[in-house]
């Protein structure tokens, strides 16, 4: 089934200052993302020498924190296609925001357990609700490079984030300083109320169900849609499980490793951010040009060169690693570009919201095994080596299950 074939929505024309307000509250929404979710990665050695957690425990935190994130984004994406994309947008921000900075409070390793479960709940709901709200907003011919300017905001959070690791760093203990961390992620609450506030007025997409039309879940895994949804979820798996190997573990590699300070482990995380941004504006100008399959094809065998250059070939030159670090942003942020536009558009209207949570977050779920694995092999491999094998045999599947996806450039969506 095609995106023609499926039953027309019906959407109030869309005014250009309506799209703006739309795509800058989408765009804060995923910025607020990468500024409550990058804390945890850059907090891990913090969190671990306070609480007296080993690396395996920390794994696991956050391979709890995504695996709960997967169930939030088929909830997420269940409600807004029933409810509408805004309200959910709103609930899911505010909600998360308030985990994260409970997760301030943990004195052991089952109370941070709990907080981060419960953010990654929130957190995985928001994407599909923002995904779908920004795709049925944008023109067929712009929509990967649109998508992937509101992703932009995840490296701009992620700076935020950076920063306060720093500031916080320099004022506090470790073993302070990330509690202080986390308590500021109170903050995307506030900008809930303004995104409520100013996008009240936005219609719902509204999709006429015919009598005969089975229900969310049976249409997506019935004989039409299920290859897309399974493939795709395989698909979103593996391309996470890389990036995961890397953002959550870096940070940590940098200072117990390189044997870094908290100041130099910032510096290489600045790069890295710098290059996460502009991957995240040109890659999707990259996918709208050559197509999803082959821009997914170049950006994850890029990351994987450049991330195994980074973790295994030890070259003493500052502007060496520090380049590596910024081309690694590059390509984690580029290959991440496209994935707005695809799983948005291999679903109709009725069940994208929906067909988009399961693809990214339930993939996202698989993907949480990465984290772990990785915990528990730096013990036997050390740390960079293991983050290095996990990376490769991530690329190596996701390259492969793209190309078993249809083509969906240029695809009209209903």
């Amino acid at each position: 089934m095609t995106m023609q074939d499926a039953p027309k929505e019906t959407v109030a024309p869309a005014d250009r200052s309506l799209t703006r307000r739309i795509t800058w509250a989408t765009w804060s929404g995923w910025g607020l993302d990468g500024f409550t979710n990058q804390m945890f990665p850059l907090a891990l050695a913090g969190i671990l020498l306070a609480l007296g957690l080993t690396k395996a425990e920390g794994g696991l935190i956050s391979s709890a924190t995504l695996i709960a994130s997967a169930i939030g984004g088929v909830i997420g994406g269940r409600l807004a296609d029933r409810f509408g994309r805004v309200q959910v947008l709103v609930i899911v921000i505010g909600a998360y925001a308030l985990f994260t900075a409970l997760t301030a409070t943990s004195q052991d390793f089952s109370q941070l357990l709990l907080w981060r479960t419960l953010e990654g709940l929130a957190f995985g709901a928001e994407w599909p609700v923002g995904a779908a709200l920004m795709a049925e907003y944008a023109s067929p011919e712009r929509r990967g490079r649109v998508l992937a300017w509101v992703q932009s905001a995840w490296a701009v959070g992620w700076a935020g984030a950076n920063l306060a690791y720093m500031v916080t760093g320099l004022i506090w203990a470790p073993e302070v300083a990330w509690r202080v961390m986390f308590l500021l992620g109170i903050l995307p609450a506030l900008v809930a109320l303004v995104i409520r506030r100013k996008l009240r007025d936005v219609p719902r997409t509204q999709v006429t169900r015919e009598p005969h039309q089975r229900g969310v879940f049976r249409e997506l895994f019935g004989q039409e849609l299920r290859r897309r949804t399974i493939i795709g979820t395989l698909f979103g798996a593996t391309g996470l499980g890389s990036t995961y190997a890397l953002q959550t573990w870096i940070p940590a590699y940098l200072l117990q490793e390189r044997g870094l300070s908290v100041t130099g482990t910032a510096m290489y995380v600045w790069f890295m951010i710098a290059g996460n941004w502009l991957g995240y504006v040109l890659g999707g100008h990259v996918h709208d040009l050559i197509g999803r399959r082959r821009a997914f094809t170049v950006f994850y065998l890029s990351t994987a060169v450049s991330g195994i250059m980074f973790l295994l070939v030890a070259i003493d030159a500052l502007w060496y690693n520090l380049m590596l670090s910024t081309l690694l942003g590059f390509f984690l942020a580029a290959q991440a570009s496209g994935k707005g536009a695809l799983f948005t558009e291999l679903f109709p209207a009725r069940v994208r919201g929906t067909g988009a949570g399961i693809t990214y977050n339930f993939g996202r779920g698989l993907a949480a095994l990465s984290p772990a694995l990785i915990g528990w092999a730096s013990a036997q491999l050390g740390l960079g080596q293991a983050i290095a094998i996990v990376l490769l045999v991530c690329t190596v599947l996701a390259i492969f299950f793209v190309w078993l996806l249809p083509e969906t450039k240029g695809w009209q969506l209903d």
